[in-house]
């Protein structure tokens, strides 16, 4: 588990879709990459650069939107802010984890005081970066969290 202060810009990757065959051998993972935010190009940023993985990517833009879809989807990785529309990031991994959702989770913060990250970590994420995010940076710990998974195993 770490935590990470992500100091400097977004990169590269502006408001476009990011489009993945979810068919294609590009990626040993069945799952799907779940992505949540509120705000929508911060969102569609995450999609385009974890699209880059190989694996599907699909967004929510609460919580409540993911806990909605959850039996319909397999999550392999989720990505979310800790600020969301109604119930936060952190709430949203107390609830995946409370139905059987074992899928690694990074959560993000714009604000990542020492609490919000030791409540991250005891909820069960797996990272915890500041934003502004570095691209470079969320794409290694979320391969790295992909890797350590024991969904990534078969």
């Amino acid at each position: 588990q770490r935590i990470h202060s992500g100091e400097g810009g977004r990169g590269r990757h502006g408001p476009r879709f990011h489009m993945v065959d979810p068919s294609s051998n590009a990626s040993h993972h069945s799952a799907t990459l779940c992505v949540v935010d509120g705000d929508e190009r911060e969102r569609q940023s995450l999609v385009d650069l974890l699209g880059t993985l190989g694996a599907p990517v699909r967004s929510f833009n609460s919580a409540e939107d993911l806990l909605g879809c959850l039996q319909d989807t397999e999550i392999a990785l989720l990505v979310s802010d800790v600020r969301l529309p109604g119930i936060s990031g952190i709430e949203l991994l107390r609830q995946i984890r409370d139905r059987g959702v074992r899928a690694p989770t990074i959560l993000l913060s714009g604000e990542g005081d020492l609490r919000t990250a030791v409540d991250a970590m005891r909820a069960g994420a797996v990272d915890f970066i500041e934003k502004p995010i570095i691209d470079r940076i969320v794409l290694r710990r979320a391969k790295s969290a992909l890797e350590a998974s024991p969904a990534s195993a078969h």
